[in-house]
């Protein structure tokens, strides 16, 4: 840069400098704690129809945020009662332990973008909340530049530091974007009513039934449908059995509970789940999510959630006495 154009720009800062107004306290200026700032962020991609296809609850549960990108191919995707349909263009948001999975996606080679991070601050994306945004201008141009970085970046301090950024900058453009009117209307989709509002009201009548020991013949008498019809659709819908998804549902509440920081008592929640001492939820929590409830509610207080744990290999004399 010439001398000549270095002084140009230093008399543009010093005219600047004449509107600055002294801080009355000199010890006391921005602090990063209380801007919008993401923090262990991942970027992944989905680009068939099978890896979309959840493996487990744990794909549908989880604490962390989650943002979806499609770039190619549409499809619907449900969060907490509510279907969306996505597709390029399109954005939404999902929130730590929101019930979601996806539906109806186009058949052939597709290119979905997820962006998951952890958000100390997770009131200020309160707008985002059910609300898909518009991906345009200013956020295509933000997006396009984070994963130029991050391809050409080699790993490390820099691109960590990059991509932190890059991602908050494009929460701040979202939340000035223009929303995005998608929801689909229950029954509005001819040929697909069944799947979606099966799930809806199974999801709603396990989530609101959690301190009750519900089995699945109580959910095929609140939907109407026989046993071995709700089976087979929540399978293949959700990929885990039904009696696997009532059981992890309430480890799901029970995070989402201990992750408020006005949480009541750990025996109140066990209570509030379905479980009949604090003995039994401790162990059944610490094998779902790899640490017990007090330790999990003091990670996540302090941003270092553990990893879940896998479950132990089952012994035979285990299983003989299960079966």
């Amino acid at each position: 840069m010439s001398n000549a154009l270095n002084d140009n720009l230093f008399r543009k800062i010093e005219l600047s400098l004449r509107e600055l107004v002294n801080p009355i306290n000199l010890f006391s200026g921005a602090k990063l704690d209380e801007a919008l700032v993401v923090d262990n962020v991942l970027l992944f991609k989905r680009t068939s129809t099978e890896m979309m296809r959840p493996h487990g609850v744990t794909h549908n549960y989880h604490h962390r945020f989650e943002l979806v990108v499609p770039l190619s191919k549409a499809g619907r995707i449900h969060v907490d009662g509510h279907d969306y349909m996505l597709g390029r263009g399109r954005a939404h948001l999902i929130f730590p332990h929101q019930f979601h999975h996806y539906l109806d996606i186009e058949m052939g080679e597709l290119s979905w973008l997820f962006i998951t991070f952890e958000c100390k601050h997770a009131g200020k994306l309160a707008p985002l909340r059910g609300s898909p945004r518009a991906m345009e201008g200013g956020t295509l141009e933000i997006l396009t530049g984070l994963i130029k970085n991050y391809l050409s970046v080699a790993p490390g301090p820099e691109r960590n530091f990059e991509l932190v950024f890059e991602v908050s900058r494009l929460l701040h453009c979202l939340l000035e974007s223009r929303e995005v009117n998608c929801e689909v209307v229950p029954g509005g989709m001819a040929g697909q009513e069944t799947h979606g509002e099966i799930l809806r009201a199974i999801n709603d009548y396990v989530r609101a039934n959690l301190g009750k020991n519900l089995t699945i013949a109580d959910l095929a008498e609140h939907t109407g449908y026989s046993i071995s019809y709700l089976r087979a659709i929540f399978r293949r819908e959700i990929g885990v059995s039904l009696g696997s998804y009532m059981r992890d549902s309430r480890m799901s509440t029970a995070a989402a509970m201990l992750s408020d920081p006005d949480h009541g008592s750990v025996k109140k929640i066990a209570k509030a789940c379905g479980f009949g001492s604090l003995f039994a939820f401790s162990r059944a929590f610490k094998t779902a999510m790899g640490v017990p409830p007090t330790a999990y509610h003091k990670l996540v207080r302090t941003g270092k959630i553990a990893t879940p744990a896998k479950p132990a290999p089952t012994s035979r004399k285990r299983r003989a006495r299960s079966a």
